[in-house]
């Protein structure tokens, strides 16, 4: 013998596409690597400080070889500078590097500036060039937010309607 009772349930779903978040990240990347070149234009660490001055020595070098600003660390060719690229590893997955380019290898250098600094009298010195600034990190939190409410608004609705 059936039952009488009857469920049914209606239900009225937006459902978001939060899969491919390629554009904001991207701009995200890009944001980073050209606040990386920001960050050696101006001479400032992540934290906004000022880099160390750059020795006597290293400044004569410098002028020896006919740079144009020899007071400016992390720059002297300019090699490494344009070498700041942001790579797409695959859906949703970018990175902020040095391309591998020149000699001594910029990836290398960069990464020694950045991480172990440079043996100098005052000990080592690392100028922090790359990677988020206080600011950056509160406008890619941003960013992220917007494009999280407009997935959400460009939402497709779905009507399920259960029985049992």
């Amino acid at each position: 013998m059936p039952s009488e009772f009857v469920c049914r349930i209606e239900m009225d779903l937006a459902i978001p596409d939060f899969m491919d978040a390629s554009i904001p990240l991207e701009q995200i990347a890009e944001k980073v690597a050209e606040d990386s070149r920001k960050n050696i234009r101006q001479q400032t660490n992540l934290d906004g400080s000022a880099y160390e001055r750059l020795s006597v020595k290293t400044i004569r070098d410098k002028k020896r070889m006919g740079v144009t600003d020899p007071t400016m660390a992390l720059y002297r060719k300019g090699v490494m500078f344009r070498a700041i690229h942001v790579y797409q590893l695959s859906k949703n997955d970018f990175e902020v590097g040095i391309i591998p380019r020149g000699k001594p290898r910029r990836d290398m250098v960069g990464m020694i500036h950045q991480e172990m600094g440079v043996p100098s009298n005052a000990g080592r010195i690392a100028r922090t060039f790359l990677g988020f600034t206080a600011q950056t990190y509160k406008w890619a939190n941003a960013r992220i937010e917007r494009w999280l409410t407009e997935r959400t608004q460009k939402a497709a609705r779905k009507l399920i309607n259960l029985k049992y």
